[in-house]
């Protein structure tokens, strides 16, 4: 179970860099995206089918999906991929990170919970994390497009946020959140295809090696496998141990950023990595005791004979 977490955790940390790597050989981000996304759904929804399952939702559960694919996918991914043109994958890494404390607004918001002082403290220290993250990029570089890009990839991750909250509710009422992810997904890849042809023009569009290679890592481990694995450790675990990917996969991205493509990795983006993640532990303390609890309980049976 520790080394498929380990995977997934590889997996997702290293799919910014595959973003970053293909828009940078030249691939529209738009169309990058879409056909990811859209060859994805199709293949978990023909997997189905040939297995004989259902692949068909109720339609209130396609209408959840909908909205899903448009807020978790559409919007988020046109944010992420478009920006990468201008920042680097980790930065970019680091608003994944800081998705949950735009969740917790949201649901105080929507009057759906309440923040504890504790929480508030880490909304200010994530927020500040972000904001000592993203100054090299913006004030020493002085780089125009790269404030564009941190204001539509924040805007993407609110979307997703939102997106993330009503999936939540979703999926309680699913009955296989395999299809229903299928499903998503190829709402999400329709409407980045859309935004290509809006956008983009069909010349620009030059498939080479270094494409490829993004684009099968993204399609087959970032969106098949790697959710496939998610999915698997929630049934295996329950959602809280499988979630914390979000603890780890920033500082892979980090360091797969700066390995493969010479990222810099200043003391201000190394700190502000380590003040978001911080706050973002103390925005979910219950779930911190949950693990460490889990952990230590997995430890005492796996040592018994």
């Amino acid at each position: 179970m520790y080394l498929a977490y380990g995977v997934m955790c590889l997996i997702f940390g290293t799919t910014f860099l595959a973003i970053k790597v293909g828009v940078d050989a030249g691939i529209p981000p738009f169309f990058f995206g879409g056909t990811r996304f859209l060859a994805a759904g199709i293949a978990v929804g023909l997997f189905m089918y040939c297995r004989k399952k259902p692949v068909r939702l109720p339609r209130t559960q396609v209408i959840d999906a909908l909205y899903v694919g448009v807020m978790m996918t559409t919007a988020l991914f046109a944010a992420l991929y478009w920006g990468e043109q201008y920042i680097s994958s980790g930065l970019a890494a680091l608003f994944a990170a800081a998705t949950p404390a735009l969740i917790a607004l949201i649901q105080w918001y929507k009057k759906e919970n309440e923040l504890a002082a504790v929480q508030k403290a880490g909304l200010v220290i994530g927020f500040t994390g972000v904001a000592l993250a993203i100054f090299p990029s913006v004030v020493v570089a002085d780089n125009a497009w790269a404030v564009w890009a941190i204001i539509a990839i924040l805007a993407g991750e609110l979307c997703a946020a939102m997106g993330a909250v009503r999936s939540k509710q979703a999926l309680q009422k699913t009955s296989d959140v395999f299809l229903f992810n299928a499903y998503q997904m190829v709402f999400g890849g329709v409407g980045l295809l859309l935004l290509s042809l809006i956008f983009e023009s069909p010349g620009a569009v030059q498939i080479n090696e270094t494409v490829m290679y993004a684009w099968l890592h993204l399609t087959v481990l970032g969106s098949m496998v790697g959710h496939g694995i998610y999915y698997w450790l929630v049934k295996k675990s329950g959602p809280v141990f499988s979630s914390t990917w979000t603890y780890v996969s920033p500082i892979i991205a980090q360091g797969v950023g700066y390995w493969w493509l010479n990222e810099p990795i200043t003391v201000l983006s190394a700190l502000g990595l380590l003040l978001v993640l911080a706050g973002v532990q103390l925005q979910n303390t219950q779930i911190a005791h949950r693990l460490s609890a889990y952990i230590r309980n997995a430890g005492e049976s796996g040592s018994r004979p």
